[in-house]
C-alpha cells in the first residue's frame, strides 16, 4: 500500500429462483451503485446547474423568513410537487449572501439532515437545503430534473453566495451528491457520507472541486469509500480527505460533520486569504502539535503518521507545518508503520473475499447452514480483536442490504417462495432492522397469515420503523386496515 496524501428442507429447492443478476452487481468494485436504480449515463450537460439565470437572480427575494428553525416543506415554485427543507441561520439578513449546503437523503427526509447539523448552519454562517423528492431508486434522470428544481428555487428566494456552493449526500444521496458535483461547475465542494461512487459517470469529470469522504467503521460502504479516498482520486486535482467516525452506515454524527463544515471553511481560506481567520487556525494547530507528542510519546507510530497526513491536508498554506511534514517525512520510513499498512490492505482483501464466499453461499447453502453461520460471526463481533470484529460489522451490514435487495425484488416478482426465504436470511442477519420486520409483515399479509403480519408489523415498530405514510397506503395490508391490530399500530407510530 502506498504511503500517499484508502433452516427448512426447502430452502435449497427455492435457491433456485434467485436472481443472480442482482446478486452479482454486489461484487462489483463499486458495491451498491446499482442497488439505487441510476443509469450510468454519460452526459455532461449542465441539466442539474445551481446557476440560476440573472433574470431570476434579479427576483425579489423572500423576506418575511423563519430564521433559526428547520422548515419541513417548502414547495419550489416552478414545480409545487418538489419540495425541500430549509435552515436559515440565526444571522441570515439581506444584507449579504450565505454559503449553501444543498443535501440528499436517500429516503427524501429532508428535515432529518438538517435537524442534525442545523448547529453547524449557525457555526459557520450556512444556508442549509434538503430536498423532500430526491430518494433512492430515482433514474439519474430523474435525479438531474429534482436538483435544477431544488437548487433553482433556493438560490431565486434566498441570498446565496454563488461562489460558495456545496453538495452533502449520505448512502445514495451522497452518489447522487458526488455526481452533480463531478459534472457541474457551479459547485464548489462535495461531502460523501456513506458512499462515494457516483450514481453516474460524467465524459469529462471536473476537478476543480473539493472532496470529502466520510465513513463508519462498521458501515458495509467502508471499503469502498476508503478505495475511491485513496486510489479512484489519485492522480486527479481534486483536493481530498476521508473521516473515520465509530459507527455503521448512517448519518455521521456532530462532531465529525463539523470537521467537513470546518474543512470547507479552511479550504475557502485558501481560495481567498482576505477570509482567514488566524485565531481560529493558530488554536486548531496548538491542538492538533499537543495530540502528534502525545502520540510520539507513547510509541503510538500509526496514529502520529495519520494525525501529521490529516493536520497538513486541513491547514497546508495557511499555518506553519513544519514539525508536522518533518515528522510525516521521518514517519514514511517507520518498519511499523509499513507493516500496519500491509496488514491494513490484507484485512481489505479478506473483507473482499468473505463477500465473494457468502454471494455463493446464496446459491447452494440451507438455512441450517446460514444459523450456523451467522452465530459464528455474531460471536466474532462480540469476543474477537476490534479490527476483526469490525469487519464482520460490515459483512453483516453488507448481507443485510443483500438480503433487503432479493425480498423486495421477489416481492414484486410475486415469488412467494423466493421472497420468503430471503425474509427469513434478513431477519436472521439483521434482526433488529425494522425494515426486515416490515418486509416479513408484507409477505405474512400476502400469504394471508394476518396474525404474523400484525407480529411482525409490530417487531417493526418496536424497532424504529416510522413511515406511518407506507404503512397506510401499502396495497399489500389493504385487507388488515380495518383490524384493530392495524389500526392500534398506526395508532402508536408518530407522523
Amino acid at each position: 500500500m502506498k504511503k500517499n496524501g484508502a433452516g427448512k428442507s426447502e430452502s435449497i429447492e427455492i435457491i433456485k429462483f434467485v436472481n443472480m443478476k442482482s446478486i452479482i452487481i454486489l461484487a462489483t468494485g463499486i458495491s451498491f451503485v446499482s442497488l439505487f436504480s441510476c443509469s450510468s449515463s454519460h452526459n455532461n450537460t449542465n441539466s442539474a446547474n445551481p446557476e440560476t439565470t440573472q433574470a431570476s437572480l434579479t427576483q425579489t427575494k423572500e423576506e418575511n423568513v423563519i430564521k433559526g428553525q428547520v422548515i419541513d416543506k417548502i414547495n419550489c415554485k416552478a414545480d409545487t410537487s418538489h419540495s425541500y427543507a430549509l435552515y436559515l441561520p440565526s444571522s441570515y439578513v439581506a444584507t449579504k449572501t450565505y454559503p449553501v449546503v444543498f443535501t440528499f437523503d436517500p429516503h427524501g427526509d429532508g428535515k432529518l439532515p438538517l435537524t442534525n447539523y442545523k448547529a453547524l448552519a449557525e457555526k459557520y454562517n450556512f444556508i442549509l437545503a434538503a430536498s423532500n423528492n430526491s430518494k433512492n431508486g430515482n433514474s439519474w434522470e430523474d435525479a438531474q430534473k429534482i436538483a435544477a428544481t431544488f437548487f433553482n428555487d433556493v438560490q431565486t428566494r434566498y441570498y446565496v453566495n454563488s461562489q460558495r456552493i456545496y453538495c452533502l449526500g449520505f448512502s445514495g444521496g451522497a452518489r447522487i451528491a458526488n455526481a452533480i458535483a463531478m459534472n457541474n461547475g457551479a459547485i464548489t465542494g462535495v461531502i460523501c457520507a456513506g458512499a462515494a461512487a457516483p450514481a453516474a459517470q460524467a465524459a469529462n469529470p471536473r476537478d476543480s472541486y473539493f472532496f470529502m469522504a466520510i465513513a463508519g467503521n462498521a458501515d458495509f460502504n467502508y471499503l469502498e469509500i476508503k478505495k475511491y479516498d485513496m486510489v479512484d482520486l489519485a492522480g486527479h486535482n481534486i483536493k481530498h480527505r476521508l473521516l473515520v467516525f465509530d459507527g455503521k452506515h448512517e448519518w455521521p454524527p456532530l462532531k465529525t460533520m463539523d470537521e467537513a463544515f470546518l474543512w470547507m471553511e479552511l479550504n475557502q481560506m485558501r481560495k481567498n486569504p482576505k477570509e482567514k481567520n488566524d485565531s481560529l487556525i493558530n488554536n486548531a494547530i496548538q491542538i492538533a502539535t499537543k495530540e502528534l507528542q502525545t502520540d510520539l510519546d507513547k510509541k503510538q507510530m500509526l496514529k502520529a503518521y495519520e494525525c501529521c497526513r490529516k493536520t497538513i491536508n486541513f491547514y497546508e498554506n495557511l499555518s506553519d507545518l513544519s514539525f508536522f511534514i518533518k515528522t510525516y517525512e521521518t514517519l514514511k520510513t517507520n518498519k511499523e508503520i509499513d507493516i500496519a499498512l500491509q496488514k491494513e490492505e490484507g484485512e481489505w482483501a479478506k473483507e473482499e473475499k468473505l463477500k465473494k464466499k457468502y454471494m455463493e453461499a446464496v446459491q447452494s447453502n440451507d438455512a441450517n447452514w446460514w444459523k450456523k453461520d451467522i452465530a459464528a460471526v455474531t460471536a466474532k463481533i462480540k469476543n474477537g480483536p476490534k479490527e476483526e470484529a469490525l469487519m464482520n460489522k460490515r459483512i453483516l451490514g453488507f448481507l443485510s442490504v443483500m438480503m433487503y435487495v432479493q425480498t423486495t425484488e421477489f416481492i414484486k416478482q410475486k415469488n412467494t417462495a423466493a421472497a420468503d426465504y430471503f425474509s427469513k436470511l434478513y431477519l436472521l442477519v439483521d434482526p433488529e432492522n425494522p425494515e426486515a420486520h416490515y418486509l416479513a409483515a408484507e409477505l405474512s399479509a400476502i400469504q394471508a397469515n394476518p396474525t404474523d403480519a400484525i407480529n411482525h408489523l409490530n417487531s417493526a415498530l418496536k424497532n424504529g420503523y416510522k413511515d406511518k405514510s407506507k404503512l397506510e397506503n401499502d396495497e399489500a395490508f389493504r385487507n388488515l386496515k380495518a383490524s384493530a391490530g392495524f389500526q392500534k399500530i398506526l395508532g402508536e407510530m408518530k407522523g
